[in-house]
């Protein structure tokens, strides 16, 4: 998958370029609140068993080809552990000076946008307090579904 917008280059991470999210493990807090780990800490082994089971996109500055973050679509599963078709569980992370220009907003919706021409739904697990994430959501046209105990918001594409 290559998406191009008016300022990003969206591409599928692939086991020979793995070693250019680097500068993004510095950020570890980052990938926790985007939902990859609970515990630990994400690494290049990591990134690579992701980039093999699942689909990371990384986002560039399109002029510049600068690295600024990720879309990870992870597969979803019903409750008995099937995997569901069609419907893809979202996670983003931006580099911390890249964050609040707009970026993720249009990156996350040109991603969603190509999606939908297969009638792929993608869902998102939020954090009720993480008031920056809840607005790409908004802004990108998911909607609200569910607010699960412990203040975990459903939204969906």
């Amino acid at each position: 998958m290559e998406i191009k917008t008016k300022r990003l280059s969206i591409e599928r991470v692939r086991q020979q370029n793995i070693t250019e999210l680097t500068p993004l493990l510095k950020y570890q807090s980052l990938f926790q609140q985007a939902g990859l780990v609970t515990v630990g800490k994400v690494d290049l082994v990591t990134l690579r068993m992701l980039a093999q089971t699942e689909c990371l996109l990384q986002i560039r500055e399109r002029s510049r080809q600068r690295l600024l973050g990720l879309i990870i679509l992870l597969h979803s599963y019903d409750k008995t552990g099937v995997a569901l078709a069609g419907q893809y569980e979202v996670g983003y992370l931006l580099l911390p000076q890249e964050q609040h220009q707009g970026y993720m907003t249009e990156g996350l919706n040109a991603v969603c946008n190509r999606l939908s021409h297969s009638q792929i739904t993608v869902i998102a697990e939020v954090k009720g307090n993480n008031s920056s994430s809840i607005g790409v959501l908004k802004r990108c046209n998911f909607i609200r579904t569910a607010t699960t105990p412990g203040m975990i918001e459903l939204w969906k594409r």
